[in-house]
């Protein structure tokens, strides 16, 4: 005797409307983490950058103001050296800027520390000995898939940079 199967309702295309789903929430979160990851490195390049850019400020305050190199020591600005610095990552940030500067001392010793320009915005390679030159680096980070980061901008299609470091004159 022969037993015939149990006849199974036919699903006529369901699993694969299902695995389109769940793909694309897969996708969805995978890309989500590599933009995230390409932000997390963005930051952490231009920190080491500024930090770098700072300390070549420090020793180099004797120079000129606009100095880009100097006889044959091949000293470079401030600017090309963080540029530098960042091996490439500084293409992804629009609107990239370096700016070299006195730091306020009244203002880094308040509570949380603020790192801005000394009034009068004097050139960095004029402050004295032992007071802070801070290198800032500024733009916007644009992802690749600009939804991604509408929740953390605020509804902006950029996320934007404001990087600080500094370092004390040896001038």
């Amino acid at each position: 005797m022969r037993i015939s199967p149990v006849a199974r309702p036919r699903r006529g295309g369901l699993a694969i409307v299902e695995a389109a789903l769940l793909l694309s929430i897969f996708l969805l979160f995978l890309f989500a983490v590599f933009e995230y990851s390409r932000l997390l490195l963005l930051l952490h390049v231009s920190t080491n950058a500024a930090r770098s850019g700072a300390r070549h400020a420090t020793v180099n305050v004797d120079k000129p103001v606009t100095f880009v190199t100097l006889d044959d020591s091949g000293i470079q600005s401030i600017t090309n050296h963080v540029i530098g610095q960042m091996g490439g990552a500084n293409t992804m940030i629009h609107n990239f800027n370096v700016t070299a500067f006195p730091c306020d001392t009244a203002q880094m010793y308040q509570d949380p520390p603020v790192l801005a320009p000394r009034a009068g915005s004097p050139p960095w390679n004029q402050a004295s000995f032992t007071e802070r030159i801070g290198v800032q680096i500024t733009g916007e980070y644009r992802p690749i898939l600009p939804g991604f980061v509408f929740f953390y901008s605020g509804g902006s299609s950029a996320v934007p940079i404001t990087i600080t470091a500094a370092t004390g004159s040896e001038g």
